[in-house]
């Protein structure tokens, strides 16, 4: 133990992450929700996808960014679940319930993606 956490009475025995995380057992249902983020940024970038509009820009950039940092985070042979979580917290859908205008072509992807994400809570809670 440290000095800091000797002198703020932390046990390193005693870490929130104590109980053991089974990475490899959410590795499949990350995998699909990986899948699912490409094919909705794809999709995303149609020819009559509105580019010029910085939101849509901006959430194409942001699916992007979850896929790749998920990527990242399962090259790792080991990760925790609190890291895995920091990831999923950066993960935002298109829209959560019906379709706004628009966006009815990307309906089955964006349900797709709602999906997968809700599958790794599910793994994740129970690995």
């Amino acid at each position: 133990m440290g000095f800091i956490g000797k002198l703020f009475g932390r046990d390193d025995e005693a870490a929130p992450d104590a109980v053991a995380f089974d990475c490899e057992k959410v590795r499949p249902q990350v995998a699909d929700l990986i899948d699912a983020l490409g094919q909705l940024s794809d999709a995303m970038e149609h020819p009559d996808a509105p580019l010029s509009n910085p939101g849509w820009r901006g959430r194409l950039r942001d699916l992007r960014s979850a896929k790749a940092d998920l990527r990242l985070l399962t090259r790792h042979p080991q990760f925790s679940r609190d890291d895995l979580f920091e990831v999923l917290t950066t993960i935002r859908p298109l829209y959560r319930g019906a379709p706004p205008e628009g966006f009815a072509q990307l309906d089955e992807l964006n349900s797709l993606v709602t999906e997968r994400i809700e599958a790794v809570h599910g793994a994740a809670s129970q690995a």
